[in-house]
């Protein structure tokens, strides 16, 4: 899925559905439906909001890990997850049409899982414009932009389309699926206007939490000036205490092997066993043991993640959340 341009798997069902009820034939003209124009309809207008703003939507590399964001203005202003700035001073900004930006990241609201990052090469830059996610009903269309599984050269961001499920004081629920990489990216009414930025995933693929956009208005003098409070909710244990997010296993750090595997781990989950060697982490090629801890440290917890494994002879690749 990651590696398509248009992904909008919710309207392709529906109207595949609408066709198989009306008994239209391959290569027939189906008949008028209300139903049917308005999906069509929708479909054109995520098609529309992608490409007015897809060159505004970039990867955030700290040189250990890599997110998305997106550009809010011609200075180069990016907004972000949070959990994305892992204190580097100096970050790389990667743009779809394959320029290269420098970048400081400046502050973070923890408590809500939002960031901000300025883009110090010269401009003007690509931006998006700023809606308002209030204005947008539960049940409400929603486009979703972000470099699933790391930013690869020559693809463009993928898109998903979905629905807003449900809301609370800073966060919008959505069935547009994120993965690996998407932490930190845009979130589009079909207006074309930001909404919320990608934060993680809830308790399943279906169901992905946005931070609202008028948080990020609200906060932005404070993350302007650099400013960095709170604690990551979903880092917190029952002690208040950080709780580091894990694969639930034990590794070699020298040579990458899997030593042992835990039970009802998430890497039990997927069938990671004891002798898989671990090559790639979200996009990033592992060398060794130490640098996988290192890379999932600065993850948060409830991520999901591409993992690329040797078994044997055969490699194999698999999507996993970390616990």
């Amino acid at each position: 899925m990651t590696r398509l341009s248009f992904v909008a798997s919710l309207l392709a069902t529906s109207l595949a559905a609408l066709l198989a009820l009306t008994g239209t034939a391959s290569g027939q003209q189906p008949p008028s439906s209300p139903v049917l124009e308005q999906l069509q309809k929708v479909q054109n207008q995520i098609r529309a909001v992608a490409d007015k703003n897809m060159a505004a939507c970039v990867a955030v590399d700290d040189g250990v890990g890599m997110g998305s964001g997106v550009i809010i203005s011609k200075e180069g202003y990016v907004l972000t997850a949070g959990h994305v700035m892992v204190g580097q001073n100096e970050y790389r900004v990667l743009l779809p049409d394959g320029r290269t930006a420098n970048a400081t990241p400046l502050g973070r609201n923890l408590n809500i899982d939002a960031g901000l990052i300025k883009i110090t090469d010269p401009g003007p830059w690509p931006f998006v414009k700023i809606g308002k996610s209030a204005s947008i009903d539960d049940g409400g269309w929603v486009v979703s932009l972000g470099h699933s599984g790391g930013f690869e050269l020559g693809r463009r961001p993928p898109v998903r389309s979905g629905r807003i499920l449900s809301r609370n004081n800073h966060q919008l629920v959505t069935d547009a699926v994120l993965i690996g990489g998407d932490s930190g990216g845009p979130l589009f009414d079909l207006d074309g206007k930001l909404i919320a930025i990608h934060s993680s995933i809830g308790d399943s693929v279906a169901e992905n939490r946005h931070v609202k956009i008028e948080i990020f208005e609200r906060d932005f003098k404070r993350l302007r000036r650099g400013e960095t409070w709170g604690q990551l909710p979903e880092l917190s244990d029952n002690g208040g205490d950080p709780k580091p997010p894990r694969l639930g296993i034990r590794i070699d750090k020298r040579t990458a092997e899997v030593t042992q595997v835990k039970v009802n781990s998430a890497a039990a989950d997927v069938g990671i066993q004891s002798g898989d060697v671990v090559l790639e982490f979200d996009g990033i090629k592992i060398e060794n043991g130490q640098q996988l801890i290192d890379t999932i440290k600065t993850r948060v917890t409830g991520d999901v993640a591409r993992i690329k494994i040797r078994r044997g002879e055969r490699i194999m690749e698999m999507e996993i959340r970390l616990r």
